[in-house]
């Protein structure tokens, strides 16, 4: 064998053992994992917050309600005790106006019976006293006029009395309608004759002049008449 042909062969063996090599390391490129790519940068961060579902019903909600809230939500609704006192107050002064003028006792004008009026000046002491005064003069007819015209009601009182005792009466019914109510209601009296005011007052207006000072003090503006009481 030649020099020559020696040579060629061993670059021929030179070739061929650097494609094996160029080969190896393309298989080896192919093989070779792809890289990774990191998605982190574009995860948005979640809130740490706990996820609380809807309640599913208004029992649920309220047991998630602190008692703190609870307690305040309740106290800023619930009225003061002195708004309280002035609702029951108001309400208890237009009941008892009510009674003064409309109630049926009242507007019964007929019958010798007990004083509707109770208040600052009646006296129990004397009681059977104004029985026979109102037995003596009216009859029990609370509307009745004399025939004269000058004396009216159940008491027989004259106009002039009658409007004194307006003026008598209205400080204690301040205290019991309020004010408002009690000035609007004894001018409406003042405008009327004596015989046309309901029993109540009627009975108010005698109990106030006859024990304005003391018991019995003004009772001799019925002195007179067909017996003595």
């Amino acid at each position: 064998m030649s020099r020559t042909r020696i040579v060629r062969g061993a670059k021929c063996v030179s070739a061929v053992a650097v494609g094996v090599l160029l080969t190896a390391s393309v298989g080896s490129a192919s093989a070779a994992p792809a890289p990774v790519t990191s998605y982190a940068a574009d995860v948005v961060a979640l809130p740490t917050t706990p996820i609380v579902a809807a309640p599913t019903s208004w029992r649920e909600t309220a047991a998630n309600v602190p008692a703190a809230a609870t307690v305040s939500a309740v106290s800023a609704n619930r009225p003061s005790r002195a708004a309280t006192a002035r609702t029951t107050r108001a309400a208890a002064m237009a009941k008892f106006s009510a009674f003064t003028l409309t109630s049926s006792a009242t507007r019964d004008m007929r019958g010798v019976e007990r004083s509707l009026y109770r208040g600052k000046y009646y006296r129990q002491a004397i009681e059977s006293r104004r029985l026979c005064i109102v037995e003596r003069e009216s009859e029990g007819h609370y509307d009745v006029v004399n025939p004269g015209g000058a004396y009216r009601g159940a008491y027989q009182v004259s106009s002039q009395l009658a409007r004194g005792a307006t003026w008598m009466m209205l400080k204690e019914h301040k205290a019991l309608m309020g004010e408002t109510a009690a000035k609007k209601v004894l001018a409406g009296l003042r405008a009327k004759p004596f015989n046309q005011w309901p029993r109540y007052w009627q009975d108010a207006a005698f109990s106030t002049i006859a024990n304005w000072e003391h018991t019995g003090s003004g009772i001799a503006h019925w002195a007179g008449g067909r017996w003595h009481c």
